[in-house]
């Protein structure tokens, strides 16, 4: 084989090995995290129906806030959707939902910081305790934590990850990589 037939697999062959390389998980890293939110009622549609002598309210909404976080990425403006079942005769329910922060510059691949799903169980009617599942970007890493909230009149407010009320069982965690 002439020398330069040779450079052709070779400059191949490191190719492939510079993409495998940068395939490769990174190592594993956490980090404990918190953010404190409020936000308002934008938008709300609500029906009711009658099922076994109990009341069901459902309602969808969208809400409005501000997240503060130590964590860049869990803070700023905070867009909650929630979809939620509630048994107005027990105070008993559940909502599940999206959860998104995001920031004002200019360039909109950055805009998003964290996008993540929560399911959470309604209590007295006004009180959520729930997990949320997602991620956040820039650099990209999971998020998993517990969520902490409480609804009066149009507010949404509450924590995601924060050592309140009981410290430590509501936490949050950014992670991301595992061992090779």
């Amino acid at each position: 084989m002439r020398p330069k037939h040779l450079a052709l697999p070779v400059a191949v062959g490191l190719f492939v090995l510079v993409g495998v390389a940068a395939a490769t998980p990174s190592h594993p890293q956490t980090a404990d995290v918190s953010a404190a939110f409020s936000a308002t009622q934008t938008r709300m549609h609500t029906r009711t129906c009658t099922e076994g002598g109990n009341t069901f309210r459902v309602t969808n909404a969208v809400w409005r806030g501000t997240s503060v976080s130590g964590e860049p990425r869990l803070a700023g403006t905070v867009i909650i959707t929630s979809h939620a079942v509630l048994n107005e005769t027990t105070g008993d329910g559940w909502v599940s939902g999206t959860w998104r922060t995001s920031n004002a510059t200019a360039n909109p691949r950055r805009r998003v910081r964290s996008n993540a799903h929560f399911s959470a169980v309604i209590d007295n009617g006004n009180h959520l305790d729930g997990l949320v599942n997602g991620q956040v970007r820039h650099p990209y890493a999971r998020l998993l934590g517990n969520l902490s909230a409480t609804i009066a009149g149009g507010t949404l407010a509450g924590e995601l990850g924060a050592n309140a009320p009981v410290a430590p069982d509501n936490s949050a965690l950014l992670y991301r990589g595992g061992c090779p």
